[in-house]
């Protein structure tokens, strides 16, 4: 069971606009426009992401298609799809991730809004 602090997009759900808060995000599903958190955002194998992402910490093992600003690290774990430019101290990619895009490990991170 998840805890109580966190939140997940089920797999026949679709999120389309601002997505914000202070909770940890698993999607399972499909969010469509742009993400904001205070806690990590972790696309699950079958979760799809299309949206500029700012948050603490960023793991995906499905398919993001935007942006991603990380204060603390960026994680790509095998057979995720990513397209966009990555901003983090940290980036860790496994051997299978699919990834197209820039990196730039900047340490200076922009709080959120």
């Amino acid at each position: 069971m998840a805890p109580a602090d966190s939140c997940t997009i089920g797999p026949q759900i679709t999120v389309s606009g601002r997505l914000t808060g202070d909770q940890e995000v698993t999607v399972q599903g499909t969010i469509e426009g742009t993400v904001a958190l205070d806690n990590q955002l972790t696309v699950d194998e079958g979760g799809r992401v299309v949206a500029d992402v700012e948050a603490d910490t960023v793991v995906v093992q499905g398919y993001l298609e935007g942006d991603v600003v990380a204060r603390e690290v960026v994680q790509l774990l095998a057979g995720c799809t990513v397209t966009g430019n990555i901003r983090a101290p940290r980036i860790n990619i496994e051997e299978g991730a699919r990834f197209r895009g820039n990196i730039d490990m900047d340490v200076a991170m922009p709080a959120t809004e």
